[in-house]
């Protein structure tokens, strides 16, 4: 027996609860004020999207007639919250039957602990109250024998509740959800699966369950898998399975959309700074790379230009890194730049062999590295920069400030 919790428009409550304020019945939006009416809305409260208005809608989109409060994004705020709450599900269950799925929801495994409550709903609704009256956020739960079930009866059923829990049985499953008509509204399925389900002629999970499976496997491959035990309510998956799985192959990657238009010569610049903090990713770490991608994304079009190259061996030396992507970002036609990707992939422990008599690491870069840790554990990173900070293009103070792209304080 699982359950799916997940806290309804986590960012904005957060700040009403700040606030003194009720989400139920302030208007209020997590944005970036100093952006404008552009600003991103990362989250509205649970009021306003009573009205209509949308999370990642633009603040210019809401209806002038609509007051409302602009709140800036504090990313360490809304961590601080998200770990109260996983010490209220503590109380409850143990780590062990507990996977954070994002940093707003998490799914806890509840069966050995039914025996002290009447009911799966007893205890799950005790955790919201819980929540709701130590925190003052809302959040909704739902519930289910596996973790698809759970998660589709979070998503589809449980917010409309008027207790924010609801218990989904497989045979309610086959009844309801199985004809919903929105694929997209179906967990684990994207705008692309959706698309490539509709040219096969599936436009439900009643339609998807009765194609052939090997037809989905030849689609999809092991997704098609997936995606057919799905649409039959099967999820074989636990949460010993998730916290136990290694994945084969690892990378690092950071992106960002620029404040602004850049020149092509511009944007060279918060790219070296992307870089050189991908590279003290790698050496905190300890591991090399052998394998570079890079995106870039021009303003008011939908074309973009990405590049995959790999390098003669396996390093994390920002010099000799920074020489090669150089050569392949020349390459890049000119045009208004306003978004930036770069990752690595191939990722080997260091000193494990992998490099040849032509290339050796340099002591020096390594002993630079250990410096520049040393000076940011102690300090913070915006104590010791590269040069490139001088420049009006520069974007590193303001990201190293921020927590997955978004204000940190």
């Amino acid at each position: 027996m699982y359950l799916c919790i997940d806290m309804k428009c986590f960012f904005a409550s957060v700040e009403c609860a700040e606030r003194g304020l009720n989400p139920l019945t302030t208007p209020l939006v997590v944005a970036n004020p100093e952006r404008g009416g552009g600003a991103l809305c990362l989250a509205v409260s649970p009021f306003l999207k009573q009205q209509g208005i949308k999370n990642r809608g633009r603040v210019y989109e809401i209806p002038k007639e609509i007051p409302f409060i602009i709140a800036k994004p504090r990313m360490k705020k809304y961590m601080e919250y998200a770990v109260k709450i996983h010490r209220i599900f503590l109380k409850y269950v143990a780590a062990e039957d507990i996977h954070t799925y994002s940093i707003d929801e998490a799914f806890l495994y509840v069966k050995e602990y039914l025996h002290l409550y009447s009911s799966v709903a007893e205890l799950a609704v005790k955790i919201l109250k819980d929540i709701e009256e130590q925190l003052g956020i809302i959040a909704a739960c739902g519930c289910a024998e596996n973790l698809f079930l759970a998660k589709v009866s979070l998503d589809l059923l449980a917010k409309k509740s008027p207790n924010n829990f609801y218990y989904l049985s497989l045979e309610e499953y086959f009844n309801t959800i199985w004809y919903h008509p929105k694929l997209t509204d179906i967990w684990q399925i994207g705008r692309g699966i959706s698309k490539r389900l509709h040219n096969l002629g599936i436009y439900t999970l009643h339609d998807l369950a009765l194609t052939d499976k090997a037809i989905l496997i030849k689609e999809f491959g092991v997704v098609g898998t997936d995606l057919y035990e799905y649409a039959w309510g099967i999820d074989k998956t636990t949460i010993a399975d998730i916290k136990s799985y290694q994945p084969l192959t690892k990378s690092f990657s950071r992106g960002q959309i620029l404040f602004k238009d850049y020149q092509k010569y511009e944007a060279w610049i918060p790219l070296q700074e992307m870089l050189f903090l991908l590279c003290m990713d790698l050496h905190q770490k300890k591991v090399w790379t052998n394998h570079l991608f890079f995106y870039i994304g021009y303003s008011n079009s939908t074309n973009s230009y990405h590049k995959s190259f790999g390098l003669d061996c396996y390093t994390d030396d920002y010099f000799l890194i920074k020489t090669e992507l150089k050569k392949q970002f020349d390459k890049i036609p000119e045009g208004k730049i306003r978004r930036l990707g770069l990752s690595f992939g191939g990722l080997v422990e260091q000193n494990k062999g992998y490099n040849t008599l032509f290339y050796q690491p340099n002591p020096k870069v390594n002993e630079l590295c250990n410096a520049i840790d040393y000076i940011w554990q102690r300090h913070g990173k915006n104590k010791l920069v590269l040069g490139t900070a001088i420049q009006p293009e520069s974007t590193i103070y303001q990201r190293n400030k921020q927590i997955g792209g978004h204000n940190s304080d």
